[in-house]
């Protein structure tokens, strides 16, 4: 049976996790966000994306998060129950893009293989999600990644695309390159976090 080879479909996600096909899956919490949670100070709420296996739910939660995951492949909903227990009442299966998430918005939201794992067809849905659903003055944070990839997914950017990208909405106040990557991303993920800007700023 061939694989989907549109990772825009929860198909394209659930066949990589019943074959156990991960390589993205760190299997962990990445030292970035171990890094930040550290010096993070007022907790708030926190949304994770194509939350996958769902580790970082947990440590958001340890440290004082109120914590809300989604995805929409089944395959990864039922590993990330697996893996969380208890907490998989956080996790909403369902699709990022049209979830109706209520009236609250997010202080937080966290970034980790969701953007790459979408062709840059997609990318300025993604930009425009985010900043409908933070809090003015939240912040999208997180493992992006950029460089070269021959045969995506993932797909990755560019300094000029991220640029283009989140420069109406956001502003990059700290990057730093990852140093704890899986092979398939090694040297060329960084921890980013670019603050949402107010409401009244220029477009």
């Amino acid at each position: 049976m061939n694989e989907p080879i549109d990772s825009t479909h929860p198909d394209f996600w659930s066949t990589r996790y019943a074959a156990g096909k991960t390589p993205w899956d760190f299997r962990g919490v990445p030292a970035s966000l171990k890094s930040f949670l550290a010096r993070s100070s007022s907790p708030g709420a926190v949304l994770i994306p194509g939350c996958g296996s769902g580790y970082e739910v947990q440590a958001f939660h340890e440290a004082g998060y109120d914590v809300t995951a989604i995805d929409f492949s089944p395959a990864a909903i039922d590993q990330a129950k697996r893996v969380l227990g208890a907490l998989a009442e956080r996790i909403i299966s369902g699709d990022f893009f049209t979830h109706g998430f209520g009236q609250g918005r997010f202080d937080l939201i966290y970034e980790r293989t969701f953007l790459c794992s979408m062709p840059p067809s997609r990318w300025p849905d993604y930009a425009n999600r985010m900043a409908d659903l933070l809090s003015p003055g939240g912040r999208l944070i997180g493992v992006f990644f950029y460089g070269q990839q021959p045969k995506p997914p993932p797909y990755p950017l560019t300094d000029e695309q991220a640029e283009q990208l989140f420069q109406r909405r956001f502003r990059l106040v700290r990057s730093e390159l990852v140093t704890d990557s899986l092979p398939i991303f090694r040297g060329m993920e960084r921890w980013q976090e670019w603050l949402m800007q107010g409401s009244g700023g220029p477009a």
